[in-house]
């Protein structure tokens, strides 16, 4: 009965243990992409009082994939052999974002002249160093989580699908991106683009300073994480075997002494044998087929998920304005909003449902290839696509982008899960690589489409 208890008490302070890192590793996965999601879910609002205009979006973009520089300096780094220090990177970089973030409550509406043209140049740099972590998420902080379970991977990447979720609920209580009101006079133009900017201007300080304190959060769980003695004895139960072991020496010890010490231990041993091996199934990852693929499949992999980042973290946010606004505000905030919404649940989906068969990988990218041409051919026939003054237009490009965005999402987390299983130490390294060279190709190209060709064509109320 002694022994039960223990052992009761043990389970439950284990199963405890780990809620607590999966909780941490949420908010450290939450501060990655927070930063740029935040101010991307912003831009309803944004695009009014930026001199940008709906051009911000690719300005915004081809910024963030800029902070690609900074992972290309760690990687050369790290292929010369230097000892980086990756927790002092870490939170360098943590502590940055915070800095960067809390500008914005008081300047993110600051507009200054360069070269005789407006820009919203403190946007843009707090932008720049907030994109900095995500661009690193990929190279630095998804490897530093080697040593933990294969489950706290999962773990992160929800915390990443919620630096979408997170700025989206606040955008919808804040009710951003008032919309100007047309009028033939100029004058009354810029008064009521003028009256929505200040309306908004203390609900937008409001929404940054929310933004910042979550990152304040997110830099104390990595703190918890990486010196706690708590996490640190607890982050890699699953692969050790070195509490099973001294359990079965102890076993062997007992037995030329009490045989119903022998028994209960024994239950023990078997009973937390079996609960660990549960824990370590709840990933999903079905191991043996994963160690079946061929050298040409994970290459193949690797290609898959760089052109998935290319389109989802590149080449379409750039492109939304122009496939939303069309079909009204509403629609361009909406898409924004519930694409960010299914993100985590994509993730979470991977906690019951995870694949491993390359047919229906192929299946999903199909899906994502036939949902992305249609977003692309809209904004293409932008500003007079079709079906543009019918609800079925305005849900079918809604629905769309929550399609393309969730299943990319499940997707990317499936691809990732499956090399990390069957690849070297250095997987998650060498797949952060080609996902930050994807979605930087992404941005550049999109840049050039939307600002130095007529591809794109701006939507201007007063014109439709």
């Amino acid at each position: 009965m002694i022994y039960h208890l223990r052992f009761n008490d043990y389970f439950g302070y284990v199963k405890c243990g780990r809620a607590v890192i999966h909780l941490l590793v949420i908010l450290f996965g939450v501060s990655t992409w927070i930063g740029v999601n935040g101010i991307f879910i912003e831009l309803p609002l944004l695009v009014n009082i930026a001199p940008e205009g709906w051009n911000l979006p690719a300005y915004i973009v081809i910024v963030a994939q800029s902070a690609n520089i900074g992972p290309a300096i760690y990687t050369f780094l790290y292929k010369c052999k230097c000892d980086l220090n990756e927790s002092l990177c870490i939170l360098c970089l943590l502590c940055l974002q915070v800095l960067a973030m809390g500008l914005l409550i008081f300047f993110y509406d600051e507009i200054t002249v360069i070269g005789g043209e407006e820009h919203s140049l403190v946007l843009l740099i707090s932008v720049f160093f907030n994109a900095l972590v995500g661009c690193f998420s990929s190279v630095l902080f998804m490897p530093y989580l080697r040593d933990f379970d294969d489950i706290y991977i999962v773990s992160y990447f929800i915390g990443e699908g919620l630096s979408g979720v997170l700025p989206s609920v606040v955008a919808l209580i804040q009710g951003v991106g008032e919309r100007a009101e047309c009028n033939t006079d100029l004058n009354n133009i810029t008064e009521s683009v003028s009256l929505n900017a200040s309306v908004t201007k203390s609900s937008g300080q409001y929404y940054f300073l929310f933004l910042t304190l979550v990152l304040i959060l997110s830099f104390i769980a990595f703190i918890v994480l990486r010196y706690s003695p708590f996490v640190q004895s607890r982050k890699n139960l699953c692969n050790s075997n070195s509490l099973t072991q001294s359990k079965i020496q102890l076993v062997d010890y007992k037995h030329h002494n009490e045989l119903d010490v022998i028994a209960n231990v024994s239950h023990i041993q078997n009973v937390d044998r079996t609960l660990t091996e549960k824990e370590c199934e709840a990933t999903n990852f079905p191991i043996n087929k994963a160690n079946n693929l061929t050298d040409f499949r994970k290459i193949y992999l690797h290609i898959l998920i760089g052109i998935c980042c290319f389109f989802s973290n590149g080449f379409l946010p750039s492109i939304q304005s122009f496939s939303c606004l069309p079909y009204g505000h509403l629609a361009y905030q909406l898409s924004i909003i519930c694409a960010q919404f299914v993100n985590p649940l994509a993730c979470f989906l991977t906690f019951w449902i995870i694949v491993s068969n390359i047919k229906i990988i192929n299946c999903l990218f199909l899906v994502c290839f036939i949902t992305g041409c249609y977003v692309i051919c809209i904004a293409l026939l932008s500003p007079a696509p079709p079906l543009q003054e019918s609800k079925i237009g305005i849900g079918l490009i809604i629905l769309s982008w929550i399609l393309l965005m969730g299943v990319i999402s499940y997707l990317k987390l499936v691809i990732v899960s499956l090399l990390k299983q069957v690849s070297s130490s250095n997987a998650l390294f060498n797949i952060g690589v080609v996902m930050q060279a994807g979605s930087a190709s992404g941005a550049i190209i999109s840049f050039i489409l939307i600002n130095f060709t007529d591809y794109f064509v701006a939507y201007n109320p007063c014109t439709v």
